[in-house]
């Protein structure tokens, strides 16, 4: 998680399902039957059919759930329509206009998502900027020119730190501003420490041997605006406890 480093899935996948169903039962009896109740004791080709159906409708189900908060609710009835239609080979609509509305609705989502994150990276940019402001004013806390902020835990040997290419063991704790622990290493781990975030980077170089301090990272020093997947926000400040336990020349 401190090395350096979303586009969501909408119907289009059970688009693909839909036509496939629809082009192979063209030529299929289109009648409508009734299931039957299916059972642990029921034949093997029941249970398997109950569950591709079962499994099927279970994936709509979430995928219809993460998609709510950007497109609005989609009628239950009209999505079991569909695929009831499918399955008889008698879609209302063809190929052609039902790849047309799952392009667009992928594109509705998609630009719903980017408005999204473009709020929660401002809150959580202004968010960080403010608490880097107030902690800044602490005791023992240093600012670099960088906008970087640590603060001395143990000194260390005083023998000099690493440089860039070299390779760093470390243990460490990472949070959010808000005290949520994110990563976690209790044993020492060896690092290249260029491969590193930029905040991490500039901090560990600033220890020596033995050395712990707590780094204050802005996000520009972090993740920034992309952030790091559904663990860290875009734009988050973060905290990391290190303790330098060794370097050496990577070879």
């Amino acid at each position: 998680m401190i090395t350096k480093s979303k586009k969501l899935l909408v119907l289009t996948a059970i688009a693909a399902g839909v036509i496939g169903l629809s082009a192979c039962n063209k030529d299929k009896d289109s009648s409508n039957t009734t299931a039957s109740a299916v059972s642990q004791d029921s034949a093997f080709e029941q249970k398997a059919a109950y569950a591709v159906g079962a499994s099927v409708g279970s994936y709509i189900v979430n995928l219809k759930k993460s998609q709510e908060e950007y497109i609005g609710v989609l009628d239950n009835d009209l999505v079991a329509q569909g695929f009831l239609d499918a399955l008889s080979g008698k879609t209302q609509m063809d190929n052609k206009a039902i790849e047309e509305a799952l392009v667009a609705l992928d594109q509705k989502v998609q630009e719903q998502m980017d408005v999204k994150a473009k709020a929660l990276a401002q809150k959580n940019l202004e968010e960080g900027n403010q608490f880097l402001e107030a902690n800044a004013k602490k005791d023992g806390v240093i600012t670099t020119a960088s906008g970087l902020q640590y603060k001395v835990i143990t000194q260390g040997d005083g023998n000099g730190g690493p440089q860039k290419n070299d390779i760093v063991t470390v243990k460490y704790k990472g949070t959010t501003i808000d005290g949520k622990v994110f990563d976690e290493q209790v044993e020492a781990v060896e690092l290249p420490l260029a491969n590193l975030l930029p905040g991490w980077v500039e901090g560990v170089m600033l220890m020596s041997r033995g050395a712990k301090y707590e780094l204050y990272i802005p996000a520009n020093l972090a993740y920034g605006v992309n952030g790091a997947g559904d663990i860290i926000s875009p734009n988050s400040a973060l905290i990391f406890e290190v303790e330098l336990v060794d370097f050496k020349k990577a070879e």
